[in-house]
């Protein structure tokens, strides 16, 4: 399984080299099924948000989308930080990965709006 090359960013970030890369092995059977099913919950636009915010600041500055993570789940969030950081390009980065995405989720719950 390849995820796929999208033109979502006006320019080139460095996110964007992650597209097309092969994905790690599965950590249990239906992993990606069940990543795939978060995705959709979160849409693949807002998906690309929280990606980009992962590997930079850690802020997710968009309260619609942060209204998504906060419906999606807590375990849906782990499994998206979860499979970037087993990616061989962004090992040395795990322990950022894994912070940026749990601050990620807490200023979701704090700062969604009404659910």
């Amino acid at each position: 399984m390849v995820i796929a090359q999208e033109e979502v960013f006006e320019h080139p970030t460095p996110v964007d080299t992650w597209f097309g890369l092969p994905l790690p092995p599965q950590p249990r059977p239906g992993y990606y099924k069940y990543l795939g099913d978060c995705i959709d919950k979160t849409t693949k636009a807002c998906g690309l948000k929280i990606t980009k915010a992962i590997f930079g600041s850690g802020k997710l500055n968009d309260p619609s989308c942060g209204k998504k993570i906060v419906e999606a789940g807590y375990l849906c969030n782990r499994a998206l930080s979860y499979i970037l950081a087993k990616f061989d390009k962004f090992k040395p980065q795990a322990i950022r990965i894994h912070q940026n995405g749990n601050a990620i989720y807490d200023e979701c719950i704090i700062n969604a709006p009404n659910l």
